[in-house]
């Protein structure tokens, strides 16, 4: 698998690349009518993303005792950041911000109970409710069954079924692992095929609520309960010789995808412009573009469909371990009486949400909000885990003024919600058991993660927080450790403004770290 600075290299490239592939997408009429697969997908990255760092090393959990606001200060504080924020706001149609001190007490507001888009920071919702609801040390179960222990000679009766939970890190490695553990465990034949249970999550693939001229780009795949790679497949572009087609590989192979066109092999010093372009049919691609000599494009692109994509890839690593299937791939219930042959926990819910915060991963978000729906309600559909989010905040006393949300990402430009929720969530969370806190789980600014790039200045090494961007729309919410008064939680959402949303926000942000 890839470093993780190869998927902090894909998340950049794909932003940079996204305003192009919009143009590229409205000149395809014959996609038009199909816009839940229609998309031009310039290559962008390398394989499916490790977890995040270990949240250590940083900055550690704090322990600051802290000097009581004055009234004098608080006014000092509502000044400074009027005046940080007042050049982004300036034509801005709407935003919400909230400054809360360790006590709870509302230090500075500013349309603080206005619900308002909040991108990706609504990611502390879901990443809140179900450290609340599942616990920070749940496992996703992947399991591998059969009806009946393998026969003499290492023969399955009928089928080999794979049962997803939702693990939204599951890997094509891991199922190999699975193939790996048969082949020794003495299975060499299944008399039917594998059969796919994806039942456990209720609900469409693709949120109908999300940017259909989103549709193909890597941070917006399906949700399902048998979820591997991310729900998407990596494309290796080789050059070979100039003027000569370049070689193209799929990885993982399963021969359930469909790739037409050609790559051109271009002279070592001409620009890689590698384009794919999503077909009417679900996961046919068509290739075409140039890379340099002596160059691989590695890149990913969404699979839909994915219960018979997983079931074919898991059928040929068990042909590639010498396991014969009889039957192809399919999908179905599995049998409520059933033998385990392997099975694969996934890492605790805390690394799992350590990587989602760390990087703003959308496919993990709208996977947990399944997930606390299924183990909450009984049904791992969107409405169930919205409503189990509901619930969870006002059983603990947050307020949610306005809040509308109709996913667990932030991808959806429908949903609301207000900065004193967040801010709440926020600072009622450093009063939990470390565990089920996540200060910790937040990258550094200006150090790591999503907020690696911006620009902090007296809040640097001092401020952790989730960043969230949607065209028109700049937030950040998280902590910074000011210098005499601990730790202060901040939600900060700007939808619209013509100006430097994040200069005003980061401007802010320092602004609270002196005081």
């Amino acid at each position: 698998m890839n470093s993780n600075k190869d998927f902090e290299s894909r998340s950049r490239r794909s932003r940079r690349a996204h305003s192009r592939r919009r143009g590229a997408i409205a000149g395809i009429a014959a996609l038009a009518a199909l816009a839940a697969f229609a998309a031009v997908i310039a290559w962008r990255s390398p394989s499916p993303p490790p977890a995040a760092p270990a949240a250590t090393g940083l900055i550690a959990t704090p322990a600051p005792q802290p000097q009581p606001w004055t009234r004098t200060q608080i006014a000092a504080l509502h000044a400074d950041l009027v005046s940080s924020f007042a050049p982004a706001l300036a034509g801005a149609h709407r935003w919400s911000f909230c400054v809360m001190a360790q006590s709870g007490r509302v230090l500075f507001g500013a349309n603080a109970r206005t619900a308002v888009k909040p991108a990706s920071v609504e990611k502390l919702v879901i990443a809140s409710t179900a450290l609340d609801v599942l616990g920070p040390d749940y496992r996703y179960q992947t399991t591998v069954a059969a009806a009946a222990a393998p026969a003499a000679g290492g023969i399955v009766d009928g089928d080999l079924w794979l049962i997803g939970a939702g693990d939204p890190s599951l890997r094509t490695s891991d199922l190999a692992s699975g193939a790996r553990s048969l082949e020794r465990d003495g299975v060499r034949r299944i008399d039917g095929g594998v059969a796919v249970d994806a039942s456990a999550f209720k609900g469409p693939e693709i949120n109908p609520l999300w940017n259909p001229a989103d549709a193909n780009e890597d941070y917006q795949v399906a949700v399902s309960a048998i979820s591997l790679d991310e729900d998407t497949i990596e494309f290796d572009v080789h050059a070979t010789t100039p003027g000569a087609p370049a070689s193209i590989r799929q990885n993982p192979w399963s021969g359930s995808l469909h790739a037409t066109g050609e790559v051109l092999t271009a002279p070592v010093t001409a620009d890689p412009d590698v384009i794919v372009a999503a077909l009417a049919v679900p996961n046919h691609f068509d290739l075409s573009g140039v890379v340099p000599v002596g160059q691989t494009d590695r890149e990913w692109v969404p699979v839909h469909g994915m219960a018979h994509y997983a079931g074919a890839v898991f059928a040929q690593l068990l042909h590639e371990h010498g396991i014969v299937t009889v039957l192809p791939a399919r999908t179905g219930a599995a049998p409520a009486s059933h033998v385990v042959l392997w099975d694969h926990p996934s890492k605790p819910l805390r690394v799992l949400e350590h990587h989602m915060l760390y990087y703003s991963d959308n496919h993990y978000a709208d996977q947990l909000l399944r997930t606390i729906g299924l183990v909450a309600e009984g049904t791992g559909d969107d409405a169930h885990g919205l409503a189990v989010e509901r619930s969870d905040l006002h059983s603990r006393g947050i307020s949610t003024p306005g809040m509308r949300l109709v996913d667990g990402s932030g991808l959806a430009e429908a949903n609301r919600i207000a900065s004193i929720t967040l801010a709440q969530i926020l600072t009622r969370a450093l009063s939990l058991p470390a565990e089920r806190g996540f200060y910790d789980l937040l990258p550094a600014g200006g150090k790591s993660g999503t907020v690696k790039g911006y620009d902090f200045t007296a809040a640097r090494g001092r401020v952790r927080a989730k960043t969230g961007h949607l065209t028109g729309v700049s937030s950040l919410a998280g902590y910074v450790v000011s210098r005499r008064h601990g730790i202060v939680s901040f939600a900060f959402m700007i939808d619209g403004s013509p100006g430097d949303p994040d200069g005003a926000i980061v401007s802010a942000v320092d602004r609270i770290a002196q005081f």
